[in-house]
């Protein structure tokens, strides 16, 4: 995808209502919190509510948003968002909805909400790691199937360049090359999604 400045994501919604900005993010976000709610045990229409005003609030706030200059300061802070809508659905159930829901999402959010505790750091690992996905499936085209198939083996899976030039009848040099240039991809594309 082509964008007329070199701006990132964010910054393009915050600059306007670029609509080709907001569907982008929402391409990449929806499947990132569905996703992790799923992963949860969140149900099916718990999950896509709190989606819904996940998203509704980033859209609203996202102007009013700024970057600490940290790497995954934008990822915490939808992280941190996720968390109070997550409060918020659970406070709106019913008490026997409560006692019947397979998950208390009033305990998941408080977890999510600590930045230091096992929640955050999966609810990170998971967002890289579904972001890291997209990206590849972006790039992708640009490479042949076994120069991504290399870079995903050396980088992804830390597997030897000798066994990956072995298993993929590449030389070492052509094994190195290929995960250079994957990575590179994934780098200016990555440089215009988010921090």
């Amino acid at each position: 995808m082509s964008h007329p400045t070199r701006l990132s994501l964010i910054e393009s919604l915050q600059a306007s209502s670029n609509d080709e900005a907001w569907e982008l993010f929402a391409e990449i976000y929806d499947g990132v919190i569905l996703g992790w709610l799923s992963r949860q045990g969140v149900q099916s229409n718990d999950a896509a509510d709190i989606r819904q005003e996940v998203m509704a609030t980033v859209l609203q706030e996202i102007a009013n948003f700024e970057h600490s200059g940290r790497v995954g300061a934008f990822r915490s802070w939808l992280r941190r968002i996720t968390a109070h809508r997550m409060h918020r659905l659970w406070e709106k159930k019913s008490t026997r909805q409560r006692r019947l829901s397979s998950v208390n999402l009033s305990e998941i959010a408080d977890q999510m909400a600590d930045d230091n505790s096992r929640m955050s750091m999966i609810w990170a690992q998971q967002h890289d790691a579904f972001v890291l996905s997209g990206l590849l499936k972006t790039v992708g085209p640009r490479f042949a199937p076994q120069s991504l198939e290399a870079f995903r083996r050396l980088a992804i899976e830390q597997e030897s360049a000798e066994s990956v030039a072995h298993d993929l009848g590449m030389t070492l040099g052509a094994v190195r090359v290929a995960q250079h240039r994957v990575l590179k991809a994934l780098k200016a594309s990555a440089r215009e999604l988010v921090d």
